[in-house]
């Protein structure tokens, strides 16, 4: 079997963030996608380990931020390469609150605010389902995987479910 065939499913970049006692964390994720549209909902995956699904399991509610092509870098590193256990994410670009969840500022398309309803297990990652509650629209280009990867030169951090040992 050829997967590197994997290799050619799209992908998209987002920050997620969430509160777990008082404190903001987050993280970069790569995968996300809209399930319903009478009633929104959406889909996000996110490792078992992750500080921030403990957060989101905690509280239900999380936001996601869509990062555009001109999303400060940075904050795609800052989100994906540290924990939130041990490092505030928020502190070198600041933070707002929206709809009771935290959003690092920053150039975004756009953001939605979710409240998870179901979490399914998938081997070493979970798909968290989530209605959306409230947006915030932005502007720009949605960054895709692809773009990360060519463009900017990114990589995929261990935990990501696209993580490709080189």
């Amino acid at each position: 079997m050829d997967l590197t065939t994997l290799y050619k499913l799209t992908y998209g970049l987002y920050v997620v963030g969430a509160f777990i006692d008082g404190k903001a964390v987050g993280c970069t994720i790569n995968t996300c996608f809209q399930v319903t549209s009478t009633t929104p909902r959406v889909a996000v995956c996110l490792n078992k380990n992750n500080y921030t699904l403990e957060a989101i399991r905690q509280n239900c509610r999380f936001s996601l931020s869509i990062i555009a092509e001109d999303t400060d870098p940075m904050i795609i590193g800052k989100f994906g390469f540290f924990s939130s256990r041990d490092t505030d994410k928020y502190e070198p670009f600041g933070m707002e609150v929206i709809s009771m969840t935290p959003c690092v500022k920053g150039k975004f398309c756009g953001r939605l605010i979710l409240k998870a309803e179901q979490f399914v297990e998938c081997d070493t990652h979970i798909i968290v389902v989530a209605r959306v509650v409230d947006t915030v629209a932005g502007s720009g280009v949605p960054m895709t995987y692809a773009y990360y990867h060519d463009v900017i030169k990114g990589k995929a951090p261990k935990a990501a479910p696209t993580y490709r040992a080189e």
